[in-house]
């Protein structure tokens, strides 16, 4: 038996007598013991998954016994430099966004014109199932193509479906389908315009709201310094650097950008401290949640020390980012500097 259909059948196992999947994260959770050394069981499972569907795991799967707690640094909380930095980024912020409705229209519109919407294609097969002692086999006996349907033959509520994913007007939404000029094309292809209408309205919102977003200190409401204790810092040996100028012993990295950037701003004399924003230090964006990455102290010759947040990437360019991750980027700018706080984009140590 392949390792994949092993891995397989227990993930299917998380199903209520009601037929629905349970998502509780502390009842859907697969254990697997191994019958044989546990890294040749990963390996060969992630071999079977990337020659079957073309991917590249990168040893996603880890021992979790090769685990450790980082140290934090002794008086961390009385130093000067870290008091400094947390009293500027600390604060817990809201946002508003302002936008044009007659805007969003205008880029839904310029959106939604653009690919094409073809009709569905069905495929009809006929099998054999030989069941024995030594499993199940198939056979295929007849397979064949058809896209004969010009025209659906039932069309869902566009306004209501829209409405509900949204949370625009249906006149705001009308007039976007209508002004499209591709209304007609719901009778080809329902669930295909549904879907492009849809990423076409949600882009144009998102962008509008980056572009209109703005940030205010929430009164009375800050990250709590403490919880750099309560919160502890666990994670894979292989994920872990060992620093001098950091506030833990060691910093984790989530890719070869980042453990590079970590050991250059260690090795630099005029950084004093920095520490990579735990999980929790969020910042909130119409996007989602946004975890920013560094918080430097770095001292400036003729200006004093700089207090600084850093994002990492593996390029600057805006345009090299994913869609949603540029956006998250925009509003933690737009964040920080409600707060008064430098920040930006870097790709290595020597930005900063």
């Amino acid at each position: 038996m392949r390792k994949r259909q092993e891995i397989g059948r227990g993930l299917r196992l998380p199903v209520r007598e009601n037929g629905e999947r349970c998502t509780d994260a502390y009842i859907n959770r697969l254990t697997v013991t191994a019958n044989q050394s546990y890294t040749d069981f990963a390996k060969q499972l992630q071999n079977e998954i990337e020659e079957e569907c073309g991917i590249s795991f990168g040893q996603r799967i880890e021992n979790a016994r090769e685990r450790r707690t980082a140290k934090l640094k002794k008086g961390w909380s009385l130093d000067p430099d870290f008091l400094e930095l947390w009293n500027r980024i600390k604060y817990q912020t809201r946002y508003s966004v302002e936008f044009a409705t007659a805007s969003l229209i205008e880029r839904a519109v310029t959106e939604l014109k653009a690919g094409e919407i073809s009709a569905p294609t069905f495929t009809v097969s006929k099998a054999e199932l030989d069941l024995s002692t030594n499993g199940v086999q198939s056979t295929l006996l007849t397979q064949g193509f058809k896209s004969d349907t010009d025209k659906a033959l039932f069309i869902p509520d566009l306004l209501g479906y829209l409405q509900r994913e949204t949370e625009l007007t249906r006149s705001t939404i009308a007039e976007v389908l209508i002004r499209s000029g591709r209304l007609a094309e719901v009778f080809k292809n329902p669930q295909e315009f549904l879907n492009r209408a849809l990423v076409a309205i949600r882009k144009a919102l998102d962008d509008l709201m980056v572009d209109g977003i703005k940030y205010e200190c929430r009164d009375g409401q800050e990250w709590e310094m403490l919880r750099f204790e309560r919160d502890e810092l666990t994670s894979y040996l292989n994920r872990l650097v060992e620093i001098n100028h950091g506030l833990y012993d060691v910093v984790e990295f989530d890719s070869d950008t980042e453990r590079r950037f970590a050991k250059g701003l260690d090795d630099r004399e005029d950084v004093k401290l920095f520490f990579k924003l735990p999980p929790w230090f969020i910042v909130q964006t119409p996007m989602g949640d946004y975890n920013p990455d560094w918080a430097i102290v770095k001292e400036e010759d003729g200006q004093g020390k700089l207090y600084l947040v850093r994002e990492t990437k593996g390029s600057a360019d805006k345009e090299d980012l994913r869609g949603r991750e540029r956006k998250k980027i925009d509003c933690g700018q737009a964040h920080f500097k409600a707060l008064g706080v430098d920040y930006k984009v870097v790709t290595s140590h020597n930005e900063i």
